[in-house]
């Protein structure tokens, strides 16, 4: 018996101090993200915790550190800083890049297109989304391997906006693109800025409204304090962000790693929308508490206001490039499919 144990113990040691090396050796990756959040804000507390699940799932061989918006490059610039291994992770609205390929507006985010986040979510996992966004990213060296959304944003305002023609005269805060070209049609000034420049310019009366984001993330910033309306839930404006990667830095990772995180982003993304709109309907209470009042469009108003944008932007946008036009017709066909045109 102890001749049978101590041969045990001699395999078991022996198995041990041939694993150690190779475990010690074994290759840690460590990536730096940016997004377009704020440190303070629910959707940057959420990739927080997505990197660190990633750690765990990983066994410590992928790191990712998140940073927040403009802390490494300006926001509008994170795509060429993915294409130069800057930073190999953006999180951000790809919208920004319209100024590179006018598709990069309609793909991620087609203004009154989707009622309910699992549409647009569909559109990509199951519709031909993901392969779309990766023919726009091909030249800049990147690859998507996911999106992430938060939900049905709002407009904050500093006065009441009850339809279409009352935003004519008013400065509004817009992303570039069809936001933007729409608040033109309607006769707004525009005023393009990051959303973390958003407070002050609204504060100094740069702007009289907000497109920004959610109830909860526009509370948090501060737009309440003045802007005391907002137009939710009519205001059909539903981004996504995506998680791009360096094309080198992807695939030089090991295929388990990177079949973890595609699966992580896919949690991420369920993960952020349910707290998103758990952390809105606690907002929305508290802005009630406030003052702050939401503007509830008459049927008749939305309605007038969808089929200005469909028939006017959509239009207009799917002539700006083959690829735009790709974009849109690929969410129309999608849309009719789930029965939402």
């Amino acid at each position: 018996m102890k001749k049978v144990l101590v041969l045990g113990f001699v395999i078991f040691m022996g198995m041990t101090l041939a694993a150690g090396p190779s475990l010690a050796a074994e290759k840690v990756t460590k990536w730096k993200l940016q997004t377009l959040w704020s440190a303070g804000e629910l959707p940057y507390k959420c990739l927080e915790d997505f990197c660190a699940k990633l750690k765990t799932a990983t066994n410590g061989r992928l790191e990712i550190q998140p940073f927040p918006a403009a802390s490494i490059v300006p926001t509008f610039e994170t795509l060429d800083a993915v294409k130069n291994n800057i930073i190999q992770v953006q999180n951000t609205w790809p919208g920004y890049f319209v100024g590179k390929e006018p598709a990069f507006a309609p793909l991620t985010d087609l203004l009154f297109a989707y009622t309910e986040p699992w549409e647009y979510d569909g559109f990509y996992n199951y519709g031909g989304g993901l392969e779309l966004i990766n023919e726009l990213y091909e030249p800049y060296n990147a690859v998507t391997i996911g999106v992430v959304l938060w939900g049905r944003e709002s407009m904050s305002l500093k006065k009441p906006v009850m339809k279409q023609e009352d935003f004519k005269g008013m400065k509004i805060r817009s992303p570039q693109g069809m936001t933007a070209d729409m608040l033109k049609m309607l006769g707004a000034g525009v005023v393009v800025l990051p959303g973390d420049e958003t407070y002050t310019a609204l504060d100094k009366g740069v702007v009289d409204g907000a497109d920004w984001s959610t109830p909860s993330v526009n509370y948090r910033m501060g737009f309440n304090r003045v802007a005391k309306y907002y137009i939710y839930p009519e205001y059909r404006s539903m981004p996504i962000s995506d998680f791009t990667v360096n094309k080198q830095a992807w695939e030089a990772l090991p295929a388990d790693i990177q079949q973890i995180l595609k699966d992580l982003v896919r949690e991420l993304n369920y993960d952020q929308l349910a707290r998103c709109a758990i952390d809105d309907v606690k907002a929305m209470q508290e802005m009630a508490q406030k003052g702050v009042e939401p503007l509830t469009w008459k049927t008749e108003d939305i309605e007038r206001l969808r089929k200005f944008v469909r028939e006017n932007i959509w239009t207009d946008w799917a002539a700006k490039s083959p690829l735009a036009k790709k974009a849109i017709d690929a969410q129309t066909a999608w849309l009719k499919k789930l029965g939402r045109i």
